[in-house]
């Protein structure tokens, strides 16, 4: 039998480990880069309007008028019930709710028993980038809208 004397260089399986590997480290640095963006500020948005919804809904069941806040000092959305929103220090927020303020809480909206609510609009914002969630002062209703 012939001997066959090898040639240096690279395999294709070693070729394709290398991409992978690189593929995998790029994945990462992407994800875990800080602001990613029209994702992150969507989850504010959705996040924001859950909050909403579950004070509305708070609201129905007790027969009390329930309110969310706005904490201005720690850039969170606060609800009677417990539950808070934080917002990222890079998220620039528009707020149009009801006036008055206690320290460092905004008042941001007040739902009603039967369901209405005073309204409110709340604009989240990154590099150009714009959710908008509105509460409508006649049903209460709460609803997201992009930008």
């Amino acid at each position: 039998m012939p001997n066959v004397e090898r040639q240096g260089g690279f395999t294709l399986i070693e070729m394709m480990a290398v991409m992978m590997i690189i593929a995998s480290i790029s994945t990462l640095a992407v994800a875990l880069a800080p602001g990613s963006g029209r994702a992150r500020l969507k989850s504010v948005a959705i996040d924001t309007a859950a909050l909403l919804r579950r004070e509305r809904l708070g609201a129905l069941m007790s027969g009390r008028p329930r309110h969310v806040a706005m904490d201005i000092e720690k850039r969170a959305l606060r609800g009677e019930s417990g539950g808070e929103v934080r917002l990222p220090a890079d998220v620039a927020v528009a707020l149009l709710g009801v006036d008055g303020a206690a320290g460092s809480l905004r008042p941001v909206v007040r739902f009603e028993p039967d369901g209405a609510s005073t309204g409110a609009a709340l604009a989240f914002e990154r590099e150009n980038v714009r959710f908008e969630v509105r509460v409508d002062w006649f049903t209460g209703g709460v609803s997201i809208h992009a930008r």
